[in-house]
């Protein structure tokens, strides 16, 4: 039975390789290929493509007319991350775009081509670069590091009785890694007893959530792509029982959660788009560069569904305020 798996293998195999070197050769001489690889869709990563695809579009790439895009969303199944690195290499892309860390890491192994990651926490932890400070010759990229001691101020300023704070992240993604580090370092320092309530899919989300709802004072959703899918439970939690719920990203924000302090991740996907345009002209040995992050998102409708009073000093310090839920 196992042979018999092993030689269908091979055969799919051949036949993906045989269709996309067709492809490959029915795509017009000249034209740049461009590849860009998604782990799975949510209102951050839905962001950061649609605008360095918008991007793309204003410095005059355009897919159909003088540029062949291939886009590949893995739809947050890990598995199938490494099938699609290998699937793109294979249509000799001239760049590929990678969103996220674990599909960062799983093109670099594997790309020819020259590579820019968008919205990767840390990708000197990740093995991506070695350093913020030089360029590498084939990868590039834009971080999406979160000032979390602003956040903790910013929870601090809005509820100033909080001192449980339960985090919801997913210790299997390398940015909720590095998220819970932080918050571990700062927690103390800003006041906060930080309890943690692991999650290792999305649908965990709701049941950590509402476990979390009796024993803190306020949650908070980590830069994490596991909950961020999930923000709609979060939500539902922090509505029913009337707890805040604070995220580390914009796009959570007009979701449902109240406040974040943030990289714009609408810029995230821009400086992504930008860097991926210099390789194109083929510049080479780019540094990597941080978002900027300290932009301060509201939402006034979750916060009065969870029942918290958002002071005027902190709205006049806002970047946007929603008044909102978006579905």
């Amino acid at each position: 039975m196992k042979k018999w798996s092993v030689v269908a293998f091979a055969i799919v195999a051949i036949a993906v390789a045989a269709f996309f070197a067709l492809r490959v050769n029915n795509t017009p001489e000249g034209t740049k290929v461009i590849a860009i690889a998604n782990l799975m869709s949510h209102p951050i990563l839905d962001t950061v493509q649609e605008n360095l695809l918008a991007e793309l579009r204003r410095e005059g790439y355009e897919d159909g007319k003088n540029v062949r895009i291939i886009l590949r969303n893995a739809s947050g199944q890990m598995q199938v991350v490494p099938s699609i690195a290998n699937e793109l290499v294979a249509q000799n892309p001239d760049v590929i775009i990678a969103v996220t860390t674990p599909v960062s890491q799983a093109i670099k192994k594997v790309a020819k081509c020259p590579v820019v990651f968008g919205a990767v926490t840390d990708p000197i932890g990740a093995g991506l670069i070695t350093s913020f400070d030089r360029g590498e010759e084939m990868i590039t990229g834009t971080s999406d590091a979160v000032p979390y001691d602003e956040q903790l101020r910013l929870i601090r300023r809005i509820t100033p009785n909080a001192k449980r704070l339960g985090v919801l992240f997913n210790p299997g993604e390398a940015a909720s890694q590095y998220g819970i580090k932080q918050l571990r370092k700062y927690a103390p320092e800003i006041g906060f007893t930080l309890v943690e309530g692991p999650v290792s899919s999305t649908g965990d989300v709701y049941p950590v959530a509402q476990e979390l709802s009796s024993k803190v004072d306020a949650i908070l959703i980590s830069t994490d792509n596991t909950v961020a899918a999930g923000i709609a439970a979060a939500v539902k939690v922090a509505v029913e029982y009337k707890i805040p719920l604070y995220a580390c990203d914009s796009g959570s924000i007009e979701k449902g959660a109240l406040a974040a302090v943030s990289a714009g991740y609408a810029q995230v996907g821009i400086d992504t788009g930008k860097l991926a345009v210099r390789v194109l002209k083929g510049e080479r040995g780019i540094p990597a560069i941080t978002a900027k992050g300290s932009e301060l998102y509201l939402n006034k409708k979750a916060a009065e569904m969870m029942g918290v009073i958002i002071p005027g000093e902190v709205v006049q310090d806002a970047t946007k305020v929603y008044d909102e839920i978006k579905e």
